[in-house]
């Protein structure tokens, strides 16, 4: 699903209303039908609830008048309708003055907040009330809540009653999702025609509660047209990544993968890359590991095969294992470089080497992009395709800032790496973000924060390099690990505490996250 910036809805509006010859007070009819419906589906959905008191908090501008009309159908269909104005109602105009009169000529109850005294009458009705409506500013706010607005959210969160949002929670911003002051903790948020990006990302993620998207009647042609922001990865999409697999499917049809890894006490990270690289289908998975510590990763895996490189005298891998390692490369699909690896000076220099060489599309994770750190301009020179998987501070010291900057605009970070070092780089954290060199940019819904344990990075760079090895694009290979890895980790979350969940518990549930995109996507193909 396309994700916008309120600007992109904001042209989208206008596109519909200049070239569509959409009306505006159309749309705002549209979006008030759906908030209506969701109100009243939120209320059949609670049991013994006698309450059809309903309070609306409405602003001056579209946002309000989204309002008014959801006022109007709810009070219709027989529920206890207040309206508040937090604005001087001569002030309001077009649109939303429109539906402003028809609430006034069908005689449901308005009030205006000015003051402290009026908010503390809209205190004292809104008790009882099943649940409040927010239609103060929706994405049109800029700088700061401040006055008596600011007093009206702050009494909305204090209320302890359901808060449906319209379109987004007011006081978040649209466009990154930062907390304008203050802003309402919606129940819900219902977004009109698209997701806003300011709803996706955190913090402003914490205040939308169950996010559901409106159809207001925009036109198909024009959303399909619309050049969006960003795209909201779903089980649909990731579906079509794969692609079903002939009959006569071989270990080689499913690709080979490497994975050069581990150190001295760091072969679980091997480990655990191995085993989620096999069980996200990759035929023949071969582990590059210092030679000392062969016969350890021997015993702890079964499925994968490993490969004993030269290693220095700290017992990583050396700089006279980049022939043998660049030539078994070659023989494979994908490789997955640095889970565990150390940060050994003359590790980092075989992990240069290694990419400036390589001719095979690599995943880097962990200390291997620890090792660029000094000169991350080497990507910009591999030979293959180069996706990185940094967190935020692998992200901060690749980009030589802070992880206070990094997770201040993390979509300006990730498009900024993905475009400085000509690769596809994956910004984990809370809604991981995939961004291209040549401008996409993809937003991850899956995921909890059980998942924040050691060891969970090393899955997803075995998950990617799995898919990276069965043909898909760099983007796709890298947009499915990310999705489906924190997938399984939901799953995972349903059956045990969160604080329980461990990184083999995502290799565990990999195949139920499968299983749920075949079953929801009706697909029984192989693949």
């Amino acid at each position: 699903m396309k994700v916008v910036s309120p600007s992109t809805m904001r042209l989208m509006d206008q596109m519909a209303i200049d070239k569509y010859k959409i009306p505006g007070v159309i749309l705002m009819e549209n979006a008030g039908i759906k908030v209506a419906q969701a109100v009243q589906n939120m209320w059949n959905a609670q049991k013994h609830c006698a309450s059809r008191k309903i309070v609306f908090f409405c602003g001056k501008g579209n946002n309000g008048g989204d309002g008014f009309v959801a006022a109007r159908h709810l009070a219709n269909m027989g529920f206890e309708t207040i309206v508040f104005i937090i604005a001087n109602p001569d002030n309001i105009a077009g649109d939303a003055a429109i539906n402003l009169e028809i609430i006034r000529n069908m005689g449901l109850r308005i009030k205006v907040i000015k003051e402290q005294a009026d908010l503390d009458e809209a205190k004292d009705l809104a008790n009882g009330a099943f649940v409040l409506v927010d239609a103060i500013f929706g994405t049109g706010l800029k700088g700061d809540v401040k006055g008596i607005a600011k007093s009206v959210i702050e009494v909305i969160n204090q209320l302890e009653i359901p808060v449906v949002s319209i379109d987004i929670p007011s006081g978040v911003c649209g466009s990154t999702g930062k907390i304008l002051g203050t802003a309402v903790k919606a129940h819900q948020t219902v977004t009109l025609a698209l997701p806003k990006i300011g709803l996706l990302l955190y913090p402003g993620a914490e205040y939308v509660g169950e996010l559901i998207t409106a159809d207001i009647g925009m036109p198909v042609k024009l959303v399909e047209a619309i050049n969006a922001e960003a795209q909201l990865l779903d089980l649909s999409w990731v579906r079509g990544c794969f692609k079903a697999a002939p009959p006569d499917a071989h270990k080689g049809t499913f690709g080979r993968v490497f994975i050069i890894a581990g150190s001295v006490g760091m072969t679980g990270a091997a480990t655990l890359s191995s085993t989620a690289a096999v069980r996200s289908g990759a035929g023949l998975v071969t582990i590059g590991i210092p030679e000392s510590l062969n016969d350890i990763l021997e015993v702890k895996v079964t499925e994968a095969m490993t490969l004993p490189l030269p290693e220095t005298s700290s017992r990583s891998i050396g700089k006279g294992a980049i022939e043998k390692a660049l030539s078994f490369a070659s023989k494979c699909d994908a490789v997955v470089l640095g889970p565990g690896l150390s940060t050994d000076y003359e590790t980092a220099e075989f992990v240069s080497q290694f990419i400036l060489e390589c001719t095979v599309p690599m995943v880097v994770d962990a200390d291997g992009l620890n090792a660029m750190a000094e000169s991350p301009a080497i990507f910009k020179k591999a030979k293959a395709p180069i996706i990185i998987t940094p967190h935020p501070g692998e992200m901060a010291r690749l980009l030589s800032t802070t992880v206070s900057e990094v997770q201040t605009d993390r979509i300006g970070t990730v498009k900024t790496a993905a475009e400085k070092f000509s690769c596809t780089a994956v910004l984990k954290g809370a809604r991981t973000l995939i961004a291209t060199s040549d401008g996409k940019l993809m937003i991850n819904p899956t995921g909890n924060i059980g998942m924040a344990t050691g060891g969970s990075g090393d899955v997803l760079s075995g998950m990617i390099g799995a898919f990276l090895a069965r043909s898909m694009k760099p983007y796709e290979a890298a947009a499915v690990g990310v999705y489906l890895h924190g997938l399984a980790g939901d799953l995972s979350a349903k059956e045990q505490e969160q604080i329980c969940l461990m990184a083999t518990d995502i290799i565990d549930f990999l195949p139920k996250a499968v299983n749920k995109m075949k079953v929801q996507c009706d697909d029984n193909k192989s693949w």
